[in-house]
């Protein structure tokens, strides 16, 4: 009785046995182009604008950094300085300001 079962057991595994998956490379993906967001919005008084930076790898989300710049004689050059370079290394930029963007240089599309 045993070996009829292991014997049935057998053919039906080789009646519904399936393929393996073959292994398929994934198609690489266009390189993503980065954002800038400027919302014009409340921000405490001492405070120039506060940056979010969006870090992408292979086009997911790996790292979200946040940093604000303070009012100071050099702000726009930080602010200039540190969106520029962020957006040249591929990340997504969001911005909340009292300024518009054209007082911040950014030109408008």
């Amino acid at each position: 009785m045993r070996t009829l079962c292991t014997g049935l057991i057998l053919v039906l595994a080789w009646l519904f046995r399936r393929d393996p998956v073959p292994a398929t490379k994934s198609k690489p993906r266009p390189p993503r182009r980065p954002t800038l967001a400027v919302v014009i919005g409340p921000v405490p008084d001492e405070v120039y604008a506060i940056v979010r930076l969006s870090w992408f790898r292979q086009g997911r989300p790996i790292e979200v950094e946040e940093f604000q710049i303070y009012e100071c004689d050099e702000a726009l050059l930080l602010f200039q300085g540190s969106v520029g370079q962020a957006l040249r290394m591929g990340a997504d930029v969001s911005v909340i300001t009292t300024y518009s963007a054209e007082s911040l240089g950014i030109p408008l599309a």
